[in-house]
């Protein structure tokens, strides 16, 4: 007999993110009857009696709690005092720990955060990040590359972009230094104001231009617009208010024909939402009713913010808050996800071109909403270009079709573990190990994987697209 499936539905539920807020535990105040009036010889003694009492009490609680523990993790305890104890060097005990934490882990997107990890996790899912705004990749020669730069970050605005070579540092009128990846992060978290690095697009360091910075708090930006007149990113208040806007840049992508936008997303984090929403806006006020959708390196995010991008892509239904996807849990409880609104008439019109870029490193709530979008018919997969490797016979997305859950722990640890299966809307697909493939019907386009001076994928594109 088939079970019967548990099934709710859920629009913009704040404690069901892709990657979900943790739950709150709260402690319920306690109180005490306010003491009678005693003499002072009885108070002494109530005073002596109450402390033998707890000291009884607290000896005969914890033995309690030790024996009624698993005797494995018993054993662990004792292993690891003697560890800290006897063993021949001094031994960081919370690095210890850690690995242990990092051992335990069922699967590669469980992990657990530190209250002060953890807390990082939660600023910058608000937008707001500290530092530079770079991620460095090191080659197998032992190159620097710049492996992510983000939107507004210092870094970005300084003119560093992703796939340049980081050939060198140093401190502001100063000569260059050269060094190793751990060099130059060490160097960069070690600076209080200005410096400078070194960058280009070959590894030739005396063809490098220097870049001056410094680390801050910013607003990260997550999206991206681009037509062929003008473009639009996340920047901070040019008057000096708290909250960035999203402000015209100037930047206009050749190749764009006058019906086309071109909008890139680099994850469902931050205030990528509002910023989608305002890109949106502006391929409307521009006239554009054709997309290009750059999901490449977009490794996901909050669910929340799948759900409201979303909505710009549910077409052929008439639906106002559509399915976007719904998540399996293994008692068979089946939880959808709906969008906030169903906007696509609002903004494309029956004859509308929608194009997405993708690679490998496309993963999650990314895949998830390629999925929304083949099964409403808003693009279907020969609509989908992939980056292919020269001489690959295939080519695909990441393949993650599972979601996590945060336990928060009394000490305020968080455990991120992963704890459903995620779906496409209608179709009922999981990619989870697959990802969306050249094999399904999309186009491979062969590009490195990060672009140089020149993105081989997007021209490559744009000239099959705008054409």
């Amino acid at each position: 007999m088939q079970q019967e499936e548990d099934q709710k539905n859920t629009q913009g539920d704040e404690s069901s993110f892709w990657e979900p807020a943790p739950q709150q535990i709260q402690q319920a105040p306690s109180g005490a009857p306010a003491p009678g009036k005693r003499s002072v010889a009885k108070r002494i003694c109530a005073v002596v009696l109450a402390v033998l009492l707890m000291g009884i009490g607290a000896i005969v609680g914890w033995l309690a709690t030790y024996y009624s523990t698993d005797p494995r993790i018993r054993e662990l305890q004792w292993m690891l005092g003697v560890l800290e104890s006897e063993h021949y060097q001094d031994v960081d005990i919370d690095e210890v720990y850690g690995d242990i934490y990092d051992a335990v882990m069922p699967d590669i997107f469980s992990s657990y955060y530190t209250p002060d990890e953890y807390e990082l996790i939660i600023e910058q899912s608000q937008g707001v990040n500290r530092g530079i705004g770079v991620t460095l990749a090191r080659e197998p020669d032992g190159s620097t590359l710049l492996y992510t730069v983000v939107e507004n970050s210092p870094a970005q605005l300084a003119g560093l972009r992703k796939g340049m070579y980081l050939l060198g540092y140093s401190a502001v009128g100063e000569e260059m230094q050269t060094g190793t990846t751990d060099d130059i992060l060490a160097f960069i978290s070690a600076q209080e104001g200005e410096f400078c690095l070194y960058a280009g697009y070959e590894k030739d360091a005396s063809q490098a231009s220097a870049y001056t910075m410094q680390r801050e708090v910013y607003h990260a930006g997550y999206c991206v617009y681009r037509d062929s007149e003008t473009s639009y990113a996340l920047r901070d208040d040019p008057d000096g208010g708290e909250n960035a806007i999203f402000a015209e840049t100037y930047e206009p992508l050749e190749g764009l024909d006058d019906s086309t936008a071109y909008i890139r997303l680099d994850s469902f984090d931050g205030q990528c939402a509002q910023e989608f929403a305002y890109a949106m806006q502006v391929m409307q006020e521009q006239g554009r009713t054709n997309l290009i959708l750059d999901l490449r390196g977009n490794g996901g995010g909050y669910l929340s913010d799948l759900q409201m991008i979303a909505s710009y892509f549910t077409k052929n239904t008439d639906d106002t808050t559509p399915v976007v996807a719904y998540a399996q849990y293994r008692d068979g409880m089946r939880i959808n996800y709906t969008a906030q609104g169903n906007y696509y008439d609002a903004y494309f019109t029956e004859d509308s071109q929608i194009t997405v870029l993708a690679d490998e490193g496309s993963a999650s709530a990314s895949e998830c909403l390629i999925g929304a979008m083949i099964d409403y018919g808003a693009i279907d997969y020969s609509d989908i270009y992939l980056r292919k490797d020269s001489g690959a016979s295939d080519c695909a997305t990441y393949g993650k079709g599972v979601m996590q859950s945060m336990f928060t722990s009394p000490q305020g640890g968080v455990f991120q573990l992963t704890v459903a299966r995620i779906y496409w809307p209608v179709s009922g697909k999981c990619i989870h190990g697959t990802g969306v493939r050249e094999s399904d019907g999309a186009n491979g386009v062969v590009a490195p994987y990060l672009p140089g001076e020149t993105d081989v994928m997007l021209e490559s594109v744009l000239a099959s697209v705008c054409s």
